[in-house]
């Protein structure tokens, strides 16, 4: 640390309590009690010299600021000198947290290197626009945003949706290519290493951040940090796998051998080594054709259970296929090594096929991972990799030994319990937080959502609806509550679904029903900014949505004033949640539910943004009803905001009448 505890005795809370309510309430701004609480708990936290504050906000805390301002208190003061790493899982609360910070910066007075560090597939690759466009269209595109960030470029490069994919930084050549001294790219990885800075990123860079230190390497951001606040630290866990998930597909295993053939080619041998290569693919051909029936068994039972999943078993392989495969590989990369050549991705390409060889090795060999198949949009398949004991890994990156304070936040990080560390028992556990010591560790009681959800907001549950597994039942049942539910808000609807296939039913029921308001459906790229505003000023309209609608998306005021769960979006069974299964006393309870939970009390926490917010919302799932008396209802229920909870859709009408004057 830089900084002493005496050093912190100087900046008392008294100080940082003035700034919010002197300095931003004559801004106009409103200030909560719980960021009082939460900036108070910070300063606990570094004065005690404890390695992590796990803190949940509820919606409406204004926890951003809660953070922001005694850290930047803190960074500011005389004899400190440090930077800051906050990490989101999201790219609208990245850019959220930069105009914040920027607002703060102004407000207060200070100067402060602030830099929003987006994944590279976000900014323009020179090299491979030089390809397709010319250098005078490139050229302005410079101009327009000192790094190439696609959000600053979509209003001047044509037709960016459908070309980006061919202009996007993919494989950084870096020093090997001959843009480097322009590239945005380069500019922006130099300036996330400039000392006393502000770098907003994403879970991924932390991650990977974080492995670079770990193996030796050299990290991807500032060596001063001295703290790190994890933003959606919901998503940790899920981000960290993802992130260090080994992938690997037909594809990419046929281009290593194509680039390890171009530099054979200069060998004496090339003959020989060109038969092995073509045993090689042979070989990798029939495997994948393994997988590919395995994968439509899968995908037929799957069908049958009414799950969609992507995620598939990895089915017991043919050994003597495997090892067969591995021998070829490791042959031929020693005639790679035996030949000599001089080109600057000689030792890459080694690697490249040393890699390849020990995933393919570890599939029959290594009890340490969990190995599964994926199918992408393109029927692609892929086979994947991770290690088992996450919560280990992110231990050591994050919590072991001298590393920096971690501040660890989310309105959804709770679950219901009798103490603090029960509530926050699943995720302490599966980020492997568990390990530290008592003093090491501050658990805040959760800070609940200051709107009123009392009388503004009121929940409803079917009570007689079929079980979702009886699917076309279920969803012919639903369909009816949704038409009578929209009928009573004209509108002003966001249905939430955890089936592409269950949206793609509804929509189509719905334009037979020529219902008199516009119905939008989620749109098939990863943005969905454009459908969102087409919803917020269409008050009247309906948004059938999936995947990111669940969670990050901000929709105040009264286009949404009825918020529609289809189900409850319990996880769908794939290899990596059966692991975790395997190895708790109860896999429901111990991980199915608490998965549930969190994806559930981030899609309900959509409905109330604001203090002015009404609103009613729906889970169309009678196995929490009070008939089907489930075990886990009133763990459901206690963990959601809502205290007028109904199962008589009369008493939805009068709220809706009485309460949102409709």
């Amino acid at each position: 640390m830089y900084y002493t505890k005496e050093d912190i005795d100087n900046i008392s809370f008294e100080v940082i309590e003035k700034i919010f309510k002197k300095k931003l309430t004559s801004l106009g701004l409103s200030i909560r009690e719980p960021q009082l609480e939460m900036a108070n708990e910070i300063l606990e936290m570094v004065r005690g010299k404890k390695n992590c504050l796990v803190v949940e906000a509820g919606v409406g805390t204004g926890k951003s600021f809660g953070y922001l301002v005694p850290l930047l208190t803190l960074q500011n003061h005389d004899r400190f000198g440090f930077s800051i790493i906050i990490s989101t899982g999201t790219i609208s609360l990245q850019e959220q947290l930069i105009k914040d910070i920027k607002f703060l910066l102004e407000k207060l007075q200070l100067q402060k290197n602030v830099v929003l560090a987006k994944g590279k597939t976000h900014f323009l690759c020179l090299d491979r626009a030089a390809k397709n466009y010319s250098n005078k269209e490139i050229s302005d595109w410079i101009d327009y945003s000192k790094y190439g960030d696609r959000a600053e470029l979509e209003t001047v490069v044509p037709d960016i949706d459908n070309i980006w994919g061919n202009i996007n930084i993919q494989n950084c050549k870096f020093r090997n290519c001959e843009y480097f001294e322009q590239c945005g790219y380069i500019s922006l990885r130099e300036n996330m290493k400039k000392s006393k800075s502000i770098i907003v990123t994403n879970h991924d860079q932390l991650i990977a951040n974080a492995k670079n230190i770990a193996n030796h390497r050299h990290p991807i951001f500032t060596t001063d940090t001295e703290i790190i606040v994890v933003d959606e630290a919901h998503n940790l866990e899920e981000k960290s796998r993802n992130a260090l998930t080994e992938t690997w597909s037909k594809n990419k295993i046929n281009e290593v051998l194509k680039i390890v053939d171009n530099f054979l080619r200069r060998s004496g041998d090339y003959e020989g080594t060109k038969k092995r290569k073509i045993k090689i693919e042979n070989l990798t051909e029939k495997l994948f054709r393994m997988l590919e029936s395995h994968c439509e068994r899968e995908i037929r039972k799957n069908e049958k259970m009414g799950y969609e999943t992507q995620r598939l078993s990895l089915p017991h392989l043919n050994e003597t296929l495997l090892k067969e495969l591995v021998k070829e590989l490791k042959s031929y990369n020693i005639s790679l090594q035996l030949s000599e050549s001089s080109i600057n991705d000689y030792e890459n390409v080694i690697d490249s096929i040393e890699d390849l060889i020990n995933f393919i090795n570890s599939i029959s060999s290594d009890d340490n991972k969990i190995f599964w198949i994926e199918i992408t949009n393109s029927k692609r398949i892929l086979i994947n990799s991770v290690q088992k004991e996450m919560n280990k890994i992110i231990y050591k990156y994050f919590f072991s030994g001298e590393k920096v304070p971690v501040i660890l936040t989310s309105a959804t990080i709770s679950q219901s319990g009798e103490s603090v560390f029960d509530q926050y028992d699943y995720l302490i556990s599966s980020l492997g937080i568990d390990s530290l010591k008592y003093n090491q560790l501050a658990l805040s009681k959760p800070k609940l959502s200051p709107f009123n959800y009392k009388e503004n907001a009121l929940l409803y549950i079917p009570p007689n609806l079929p079980h979702p597994k009886d699917t076309d039942n279920f969803r012919k049942k639903a369909l009816s509550e949704i038409i009578s539910l929209v009928r009573l808000t004209e509108g002003r609807t966001m249905i939430l679904f955890t089936s592409k296939n269950d949206m793609l039913y509804v929509y189509s029921e719905f334009k037979g029903l020529n219902l008199p308001w516009k119905v939008f459906i989620q749109n098939t790229g990863s943005s969905q900014e454009s459908i969102k505003q087409e919803f917020i000023e269409d008050e009247n309209s309906i948004l059938l949505s999936t995947g990111t609608f669940w969670e990050g998306i901000d929709i105040p005021g009264p286009s949404l004033s009825n918020l529609i769960i289809f189900k409850l979006p319990f996880p769908v069974p794939d290899p990596i949640l059966e692991y975790k299964k395997s190895v708790s006393e109860d896999g429901f309870l111990e991980v199915y539910l608490p998965e549930m939970l969190i994806k559930l009390r981030q899609g309900l926490g959509r409905l109330i943004r604001k203090e002015t917010d009404k609103g009613i919302a729906a889970i169309l799932d009678s196995r929490i009803s009070e008939d089907q008396n489930k075990s886990y209802r009133t763990t459901v229920l206690s963990s959601l905001p809502f205290s007028q909870v109904t199962e008589n859709f009369q008493e939805v009408s009068d709220f809706v009448k009485d309460c949102l004057k409709l």
